[in-house]
């Protein structure tokens, strides 16, 4: 049954309800005429048969006695003709009608011949208004002189058609009403079930901005709508962190850029006040320079999650050789970390596939940091090791640690632990960076951390065809 979708789902199950109980009605109502209609009709047989050989019997009795041939006709016609509903006609062996009762309509040519067992049809007679349907049958009786006479008997059942008929008309009538009250009764049961539907609507409506902390589950629902709550409750959640994290991202921005534009502002605005010497110039030129610098990589930083949000970042995938990535990484910031004393080792090896230049950029923000907050003397690891089907790469480092608070925050925007732990070049996204990296790449990254004794940070990858 085919039914627009714009239909309210009220209607939907009242149809559907309203189907259902029609063909349960009428197949039970066919049911019980057609049942019925059988018992009556079986009745009317056997009267037929009981009668026509309770009259055979009658027959051959009147016959064996004495008197003139035609006096066991007479007799049996006799007995006959008192039954309204059957009537006779009898046939002289020369096939001669011998007499007939007056209320036979049945032609002779449309009986059946007769035959050694009961056999019977149906007959109908249309005249006029006048529409009668009989049973008819015919049969032969042997006399003692074995002459054979036949008699032809017709079962008026009209009647019992007209009361099946009538039957099945009312039964009709009554299913309609049936029907529409079924119909008014789903609808009134289908607005009621739906109910806590329209309830849960009604409590949808009522979100705004300043109510993204209503849940659903406060309240009890049916079993049927309690999955439903939860998953909008889980909706709401994820839609209220995401707006907070927009709204103190928003704030952290507008705060991250405000703070160079006014440097570079107050830096032109004093040059300008006065005649300065070169040396001057030189200096505040190296100012807006370094300014501008950290507005550039703040913006491309920027302009890297954007893409990432929208999935419009290309990754460039290549196999790697995690020994040969370490080493070059290292050499990098060898100077920076021979510069604190920082002593820098790698182990693992490990084939894998990534993109090149946002492996290394993840790991160099990783690195940066350890290093940036390892005291001179520390030490750092780098290291890649297999759980399952994933590879680990880690950057561990002795330095200060990161209290517990701080953890599930670290890879938010512009979050700052102690406002410098994840300033990466100043521009307070490095670790969300390394986050988005590690998603781009089906991954994730983790970090464990004990106050005084260190952190690791480690970039948790798909294993696509790694091997040793």
């Amino acid at each position: 049954m085919l039914i627009p979708r714009n239909v309210p789902i009220t209607v939907r199950l009242t149809l559907f309800f309203s189907v259902v109980m029609a063909v349960v009605l009428y197949s039970v109502s066919g049911l019980l005429y057609q049942t019925l209609r059988d018992q009556l009709n079986a009745k009317d047989v056997d009267e037929l048969r009981n009668t026509l050989q309770f009259q055979k019997e009658i027959a051959s009795t009147i016959s064996e006695r004495q008197g003139p041939d035609e006096q066991w006709q007479n007799e049996l016609f006799e007995f006959i003709a008192e039954q309204d509903r059957l009537s006779l006609r009898i046939i002289s062996p020369d096939g001669k009608i011998w007499s007939q009762s007056k209320n036979m309509r049945v032609p002779q040519k449309d009986y059946p011949a007769p035959g050694a067992s009961f056999n019977y049809t149906s007959w109908r007679n249309q005249e006029g208004d006048d529409h009668e349907k009989y049973l008819i049958t015919a049969t032969t009786f042997a006399m003692k002189d074995h002459q054979l006479w036949s008699v032809q008997a017709a079962l008026n059942v009209s009647r019992n058609n007209e009361i099946i008929e009538n039957y099945w008309a009312r039964m009709q009538i009554a299913a309609a009403l049936a029907m529409l009250l079924f119909a008014g009764c789903g609808f009134w049961l289908a607005r009621r079930g739906l109910r806590p539907l329209r309830h849960m609507s009604q409590q949808i409506e009522k979100i705004n901005v300043e109510e993204l902390h209503t849940r659903l589950t406060v309240e009890r629902w049916p079993s049927e709508l309690i999955a439903l709550a939860s998953s909008f409750d889980t909706m709401m959640h994820r839609l209220e962190t995401s707006f907070t994290q927009l709204t103190r991202f928003s704030s952290d921005l507008a705060h991250e850029l405000r703070g160079p534009i006014n440097n570079l502002i107050s830096a032109a605005s004093v040059t300008l006040n006065q005649q300065r010497s070169v040396a001057e110039y030189r200096e505040t030129l190296a100012v807006i320079v370094e300014e501008g610098e950290q507005l550039s990589r703040t913006i491309s930083s920027m302009l890297f999650l954007a893409r990432a949000d929208n999935s419009r970042e290309p990754l460039h995938l290549e196999t790697l050789d995690s020994e040969t990535e370490f080493r070059r990484l290292l050499g990098f910031y060898e100077i920076l970390a021979e510069e604190k004393n920082i002593t820098l080792t790698q182990q693992g090896k490990f084939h894998f596939t990534a993109d090149p230049l946002h492996f290394q950029r993840a790991l160099s923000n990783l690195l940066a940091n350890a290093i940036r907050y390892t005291p001179a003397g520390g030490h750092i690891t780098l290291s890649a090791s297999r759980q399952q089907q994933m590879l680990h790469f880690s950057v561990a480092d002795d330095g200060e640690g990161i209290s517990a608070e701080h953890v599930p925050h670290l890879f938010e925007r512009f979050y700052r632990a102690d406002a410098a732990r994840t300033n990466l070049e100043n521009t307070g996204l490095g670790l969300a960076i390394v986050k988005t990296i590690a998603e781009l790449h089906g991954g994730k990254v983790t970090v464990v951390s004990t106050p005084g004794k260190g952190s690791i940070f480690t970039l948790v990858l798909p294993c696509q065809n790694c091997n040793l």
